[in-house]
């Protein structure tokens, strides 16, 4: 129940941010506000201040600013106070203030995020694979025990504290021993693609929407074969689903004393042709890291930008490859699933969370659907380029259909998580009757 309040919380949030964007760009242009609603449906509590009414209503999925003269078939009575009798580009600028102020609460999150400090999961520093030239110089089982006189916890600070630049200094424990090793100049990549950290073929993560929530996989499941074949570790065992041919993929999973086989649609990556079935590997170190107001600010910034540009990529690549919508499109409840993933991991995560949210949001209401946020946008720019606005009939039978698909798209939304949900509980439920057997 706390994760649902906390979950209904943060939209509330993301919401009244989105929606005070619009209600302060149309203030300043001298639009009069008519109400100011948090959510949908039955109005619960309100009050009026000036000319407006500010309500919180029952459905909290959402939020509106009803301003004066927006609807396209209503009559401007008072121009210089309503919506549609502002320029075309001012009207532009209050339908872009509800998506940029999304923009700003999520960079101010991410900063947030950093400054309270983050706690992240990371491979034990052990070294699993080695290639080319270095298998003479690191081998496997090596513990990286110290990088340039840096104490080291996890893989990831071996990346952080090796120079690209300059000589590295290597502390290793091998059979008991400690020797160290020099190096040359090493680039990030060289501890992904030539050493690689030794990883078990065991679950950390299970991606909702994908073919492993639906089977019932959880964290802690350890891969013990694919298609019959046994696995060493982690690689082994991506690459024979990855690079599977068939459509289907036979696990033989080990749950604490429990052995069971399970069957899994093998699912397409939207980013390249590589199989998935929705699973991350298990980090066993867990690490926490502050950072100055400086660094929170840089890497605040950093994490907004490149979250904004994966997002539209992954955008993209559902245009150009439209069957992978249904894995990948989800509604409340698989953004509620994926907030109980991010419960107990700090407040460092819970924050980046919730920016990651407020990014979706600003994207998903920049799209230039009519009755969303980037259709009225559109709309706009049409009037700037021809110099009139769209007829009031085309706009009207325009925003009817953008709504018939905004609900169609919820509808499908929730089905989706639904069934994802059914068939999760399912397969769980039937491998609980067959370890009763």
């Amino acid at each position: 129940m706390g994760n649902i309040i906390g979950a209904i919380i943060a939209l509330g949030i993301l919401v009244t941010v989105h929606e005070a964007g619009h209600f302060l760009a149309a203030r300043w242009f001298g639009v009069e506000i008519e109400k100011f609603s948090i959510g949908f449906g039955k109005k619960l509590f309100s009050f009026k201040k000036g000319k407006t009414e500010y309500r919180i209503s029952l459905i909290p999925l959402g939020g509106y600013v009803k301003m004066k003269g927006e609807n396209p078939d209503e009559e401007i009575v008072d121009p210089e106070h309503s919506f549609r009798g502002k320029t075309w580009w001012q009207r532009a600028i209050i339908a872009f203030a509800g998506p940029f102020a999304n923009f700003v609460l999520a960079l101010l999150l991410f900063i947030a995020s950093f400054a309270v400090g983050r706690n992240y999961e990371d491979l034990k520093p052990v070294v699993g694979q080695v290639e080319s030239e270095y298998a003479e110089v690191f081998l496997p089982e090596d513990i990286i025990l110290e990088v340039n006189d840096h104490p080291i916890k996890g893989w990831n600070q071996i990346i952080q504290y090796s120079r690209a630049d300059a000589e590295n200094y290597y502390k290793v424990l091998r059979d008991s021993t400690s020797y160290e090793i020099t190096t040359p100049g090493l680039e990030s990549m060289f501890w992904y693609s030539t050493v690689k950290p030794q990883v078990d073929a065991v679950v950390g993560e299970v991606s909702p929407g994908l073919s492993a929530f639906k089977a019932g996989l959880m964290p802690g499941d350890r891969i013990l074969a694919v298609d019959e074949n046994p696995v060493a570790d982690w690689y082994e065992m991506r690459a024979m689903i990855t690079e599977n041919p068939n459509s289907e993929v036979k696990l033989k999973i080990q749950r604490g004393e429990q052995v069971f086989d399970k069957v899994l649609k093998l699912e397409q990556n939207i980013y390249d042709d590589n199989k998935v079935i929705g699973i991350t590997q298990y980090m066993p170190v867990k690490i926490q890291e502050k950072y100055n107001l400086g660094q929170s600010i840089s890497y605040g910034s950093i994490t907004t930008v490149n979250f904004m540009i994966l997002n539209y990529a992954m955008f993209g690549k559902l245009i150009a490859n439209p069957q992978a919508i249904k894995s990948n499109l989800g509604g409340p409840v698989m953004i509620y699933t994926m907030s109980k993933q991010t419960v107990g991991k700090g407040w460092g995560i819970i924050l980046s969370f919730i920016a990651a949210i407020s990014i979706v949001l600003m994207i998903m209401n920049l799209l230039p659907i009519p009755i969303l946020d980037g259709g009225h946008i559109f709309f706009c720019f049409v009037e700037g380029i021809f110099r009139r606005p769209l007829p009031l009939k085309v706009q009207i039978i325009l925003q009817n259909i953008g709504l018939f698909f905004l609900m169609f798209l919820m509808v499908y939304a929730f089905w989706n998580d639904f069934s994802r949900i059914f068939s999760r509980n399912a397969s769980i439920q039937e491998q609980k009757m067959e370890m009763q057997k």
